[in-house]
């Protein structure tokens, strides 16, 4: 009698959520898989307040997906650190087509998830991989992950929570004398952490629209 794993698949387009429910129901695994699909943040938040003491046994886990309507949780890596606080025993699987070296490291650094996986090396046989590896207690990467974390060649640039949200209100038109409503920091702050982040980009004199720029071509909004 095969376990019965519980997956969620978390990804904005519907026909990569009906990729992935075809490839599991085909996998060759001791498995049977029961699944369930989130196409934002909203539709998580809302499964975890439904299951409120056990959660999946493992989350597929995009990072490029659409803010909470409350802008609570402002992306992928944002939700995963959520689910990782209250289920600790969930697996987390992320996969992403991001392959900026220093926004991948970045996603290692805070949400460190048990596997990842770049989308273009996504076939059946990686899949199958991954699940067997991450409920047996190991990590799995895929190839092109271990190569983006394996020749890295610059300074790791790494953004906690706070950091993200300041650049993802100012991309969405937010002042900064109202960043405080948003960003549990006081303004000095926040005005020091910009000042930051700009040195980190390598873009010490640039003005906000570059560093939006600058973040949005690394991944980071």
């Amino acid at each position: 009698m095969k376990h019965n794993i519980h997956i969620l698949i978390v990804d904005d387009h519907p026909m990569t959520l009906w990729g992935y429910e075809t490839l599991l129901k085909n996998l060759n695994t001791k498995y049977s898989f029961d699944m369930e699909g989130a196409k934002n943040c909203d539709e998580v938040l809302q499964k975890i307040k439904v299951h409120k003491r056990r959660f999946f046994d493992i989350v597929l886990l995009d990072i490029n997906l659409p803010a909470s309507s409350n802008g609570s949780i402002i992306n992928g890596e944002d939700l995963g650190l959520r689910i990782q606080k209250k289920f600790q025993d969930t697996k987390i699987i992320v996969h992403t087509s991001l392959n900026d070296q220093q926004r991948i490291a970045n996603i290692f650094e805070s949400l460190d998830p048990e596997g990842f996986i770049i989308k273009s090396d996504l076939e059946p046989r990686v899949l199958e991989d991954a699940i067997n590896s991450v409920l047996n207690g190991h990590t799995y990467y895929s190839d092109r992950t271990n190569k983006l974390i394996n020749h890295s060649n610059g300074a790791k640039i790494f953004l906690d929570t706070s950091d993200q949200k300041i650049l993802y209100y100012l991309s969405k038109g937010e002042r900064m004398k109202n960043l405080p409503k948003y960003v549990p920091l006081a303004m000095a702050t926040i005005e020091r952490r910009k000042k930051k982040l700009k040195m980190l980009f390598g873009i010490p004199d640039s003005n906000d629209k570059e560093l939006l720029d600058e973040a949005r071509a690394k991944g980071y909004i």
